[in-house]
């Protein structure tokens, strides 16, 4: 027994010794993790300082003749392994604190720096090895010098508003004689202080007819404990008591000196400024006495030091720069406008942006200023460039993938100020603003010209367009289908004109006769499909009323087309026709009947298509959900809906994804429809289409009668995603006249040679597209219309489309040349064809543009 128990105590003690190493090995792991994530972390920190310091001490050599620095010095001056460094350098790289200057070996500088230097240029975060950093600086340099050509102080965003006040004491400062009044410009970090005080000197160059008027800036920063170094740099000294060295106050006269961040100086070189101001002279390099014969702007944060109140005595003009958040949602989204067509100016390629993310934007509040606001829209460019790379795109699309985390962290507090934004925008039709590469923008001047630049639908234009006479008609099927294109995306206001014209019998007497026929039941639900046909015979009945002789009604003698292939419909087409028969006194003619038959046919077939899924969207606590339940307990048949409420907790990274999983959900095949209230909703789609692929468009504004009506649609099937919001994409692309096109030609060229040369590809949705395309790229091009172009350009386009879904597109030898050649015509060709790639969920590389192109080229 003894020995039983021994054995048992051995056994327990076994455990415990087993628990107490393990427990060691757990504090010595957990030990060595912490002091490694320590110093980590310490690390970084050193290297950031250390880096701040390095590209500062870079800036103040002469003419700049620098490179970066590199991870291997980095390491030698601070003790660190190189790989460490390195690693750590692209990380910084990464968050956007490095920029990189690509080479070997490769070297980093400080990105706040650099801008805090120069504010004013725009420095990318990659360099190539072929350019350098000082070509960036000198481009800024050249435009500064050459402003007072393009740009002046009442042309700046805010001249005529929040910044009147200050735009009038800026002229009369420059203007003031002899040299100018001195001029303190006060506010926060990045409001733009230095950019004022640049065009204030373009100014000064536009009074004196030159651009040779010296303009100097003194970084005070640089200073902040050296007042000797400080006198030295702005009154000049004597080197090696041999020749003086002229300060900034000699190299300045006759011009601007700008002192940049005073508040920074101490005591002493601030009490030195305004003794230089006090009595209008100072003591040069051999200690006499020089007058001051430039104009002194000084630039600071205004806040409680005591430094202001005795600065600001010295300086008769004061400029006060509110923050952009303060200065008014109009000027905040001319200043978004403006840097996105700076972009586009500066890496020279169009940029297109959604009205959503200017929206998004303008609503998100900006501390730092112009400057944060600067690095978002940098950031969002420099993703958005990553994706058109992978692409082989030419054109940079800014979409909600593109925007930081910060930027997609906001919620519903701010839709105050996007309910403004998107009022504001409102003006500009179509739902995305592009800027050339010389960041040009037709949609901006619509923006700053907007009281006077709304126009009137031309309705009754529009209305007159449904008045054919059906004895000019080539092809009845043809010209019915596109009818129902037209009226299936049809705005509200059109729609509205279109009804107004019908002749109240035509209408009651026809949905009557239609509502007799179950067969025809869907159409009922969807009246609009037939206000071309009610439109056609009201015309049809006011010919007869003015009895005009060439439009007689000709005598049923020929053989219907319609009879034998739709039977039923060709019956209720004689029925309607025999009730106005007699109290019209006319005949109706076969193809007339035959018209209406046609028009009854395919009516129908586009009101039973496959069935769409519908998400609704809505900002508050629960209006989308009120909404989506209101519709289930209320409205009967087979539909697929869900909800997203874009309440006050939900950040709209978290929306997003969460829509992306409802897709997927709700998904039947046919794609799904996003039904949503107003930005930042409205660009969820792009966003669905890019993370899952699944096809996704965009219906905006929705309110419950409207998505009643969606429902209604979504379960007679009346319309396919595409042509369910081709109303949105009408406001891109203009509508195309038939009468523009031989559609008997373009059916022929469809049936006899697209439909045998592709394999999978719907041909007459390919063909609808590619036509709508086309007519837009030829009023672009100014190129009139002709059957041998249309033929080439849908017979090549629809078998490029087949390649470009199936990942084996063409490859074009010298693609950057051709491109360079004929920028403005594979720019025209690209935009139009973007139709095309969002119908059909695919990316059209900037090869096979070029050979579509180049079908243009004999017609230019």
């Amino acid at each position: 027994m003894c020995v039983a128990i021994f054995n048992n105590m051995t056994h327990i003690n076994f455990i415990f010794f087993d628990f107490i190493k393990i427990y060691t090995l757990f504090v010595l792991f957990n030990t060595v993790f912490t002091k490694g994530k320590s110093m980590t972390n310490k690390r970084n920190e050193m290297i950031q300082q250390y880096m701040k310091q390095k590209t500062t001490d870079l800036l103040l050599q002469e003419h700049r003749a620098f490179e970066g620095i590199d991870a291997l010095n980095c390491a030698l001056d601070l003790g660190l392994d190189r790989a460490n460094v390195s690693r750590e350098f692209n990380k910084l790289w990464k968050e956007g604190i490095l920029i990189k200057i690509q080479g070997k070996p490769v070297y980093y500088l400080d990105y706040q720096v650099l801008i805090s230097n120069f504010p004013d240029s725009y420095i990318p975060s990659v360099i190539s090895k072929n350019e350098h950093l000082n070509d960036y600086l000198k481009d800024a340099e050249k435009v500064d010098q050459q402003q007072w050509d393009n740009e002046n102080l009442d042309s700046i965003i805010g001249a005529s508003g929040s910044l009147s006040d200050v735009i009038l004491n800026a002229k009369s400062a420059v203007t003031y004689p002899p040299f100018g009044l001195p001029c303190l410009i006060l506010g926060n970090h990045g409001v733009g202080k230095t950019h004022l005080a640049h065009i204030m000197h373009a100014y000064a160059c536009s009074i004196k007819k030159t651009n040779d008027v010296p303009f100097e800036i003194l970084q005070c920063q640089n200073f902040q404990d050296q007042p000797e170094e400080f006198a030295k740099a702005l009154l000049g000294y004597k080197k090696n008591n041999l020749h003086t060295v002229d300060g900034f106050l000699k190299k300045s006269e006759h011009g601007i000196l700008l002192l940049e961040q005073v508040s920074l100086l101490p005591v002493s070189s601030q009490q030195l400024i305004c003794s230089i101001i006090a009595t209008k002279e100072y003591l040069g390099p051999n200690q006499q006495p020089i007058k001051l014969q430039s104009m002194l702007i000084a630039t600071g944060e205004e806040n409680n030091d005591t430094w202001l109140q005795d600065f600001k005595q010295y300086f008769p003009i004061s400029l006060q720069l509110l923050d952009i958040d303060q200065r008014g949602i109009y000027e905040k989204i001319e200043l978004i406008l403006d840097l996105f067509s700076k972009e586009a100016q500066h890496i020279k390629l169009p940029i297109r942006v959604s009205k959503d993310i200017i929206a998004c934007f303008a609503s998100k509040k900006f501390p730092n200023n112009i400057s944060q606001m600067r690095n978002e829209i940098q950031i969002a460019c420099s993703k958005a460039y990553l994706e058109m790379e992978a692409s082989k795109g030419r054109i940079i699309y800014i979409t909600y993938s593109c925007l930081s985390l910060e930027m997609l962290s906001q919620n519903e507090d701010t839709k105050h100020e996007s309910a403004q934004a998107i009022s504001l925008l409102s003006c500009i039709e179509t739902n995305y603003i592009q800027f050339d590469e010389d960041g040009h923008s037709s949609a901006v001047e619509i923006f700053e010209d907007a009281p006077s630049v709304f126009k009137d639908h031309r309705l009754n234009q529009f209305v007159d367009e449904f008045n054919i006479n059906v004895d000019d008609l080539d092809n009845l099927d043809s010209y019915v289908s596109e009818n129902m294109s037209v009226l299936k995306n049809c705005p509200e206001a059109q729609l509205q004109a279109l009804k107004k014209n019908i002749n109240p019998y035509v209408y009651q007497v026809s949905l009557a006769k239609i509502k007799e026929r179950p067969k025809f039941k869907p159409l009922t639900q969807n009246t609009q499909l037939l206000y071309g046909i009610l439109l056609h015979i009201t015309n049809f009945l006011k010919r007869l009323e003015h009895k005009d002789s060439e439009e007689a009604p000709i005598q049923p003698q020929e053989e219907s087309i319609t009879k034998d292939i739709y039977h039923d419909e060709f019956m209720l087409a004689k029925e309607i026709y025999s009730v106005f028969e007699k109290p019209y006194q006319f005949h109706a003619s076969t193809k007339e009947i035959d018209f209406l038959a046609s028009y009854l046919a395919i009516s129908s077939h586009w009101a039973n298509k496959t069935k769409i899924a519908i998400l609704v969207i809505t900002h508050g606590e629960s209006i989308a959900s009120q909404m989506v339940n209101y519709i289930k307990n209320n409205l009967a048949g087979t539909y697929f809906l869900d909800s997203i409420d874009y309440r006050n907790s939900i950040q709209l990274n978290d929306c997003l994804e969460l829509a992306c999983m409802k897709a997927i959900s709700l998904n039947q095949g046919a794609g799904v429809l996003v039904a949503c209230d107003m930005e930042p909703l409205t660009s969820i789609s792009e966003y669905i289409i890019k993370k899952t692929g699944i096809p996704s468009r965009t219906v905006e504004g929705i309110n419950l009668p409207l998505l009643i009506q969606i429902i209604d649609k979504s379960i007679s099937s009346v319309n396919d995603l595409d042509t369910l919001t081709l109303e949105l994409a009408k406001k891109e692309i203009k509508n195309v006249n038939p009468q523009t096109t031989s559609n008997h030609f373009v059916d022929q060229i469809a049936n006899k040679i697209i439909s045998h040369t592709t394999q999978f590809i719907d041909v007459r949705k390919a063909v609808n597209i590619l036509s709508s395309c086309l007519n837009n790229t030829l009023e672009e091009l100014n190129i009139p219309y002709s059957d041998a172009l249309a033929a080439k350009y849908l017979c090549h386009c629809s078998n490029m489309l087949e390649r470009c879904i199936q990942h084996e597109t063409w490859n074009f030898n010298k693609i950057h040349t051709y491109y360079n050649s004929n920028t403005h015509l594979m720019h025209v060709v690209e935009h139009h064809l973007k139709f095309a790639q969002d119908v059909f969920g695919t990316s059209i590389p900037i090869t096979e543009v070029a050979y579509v192109a180049q079908i243009f080229e004999p017609y230019l």
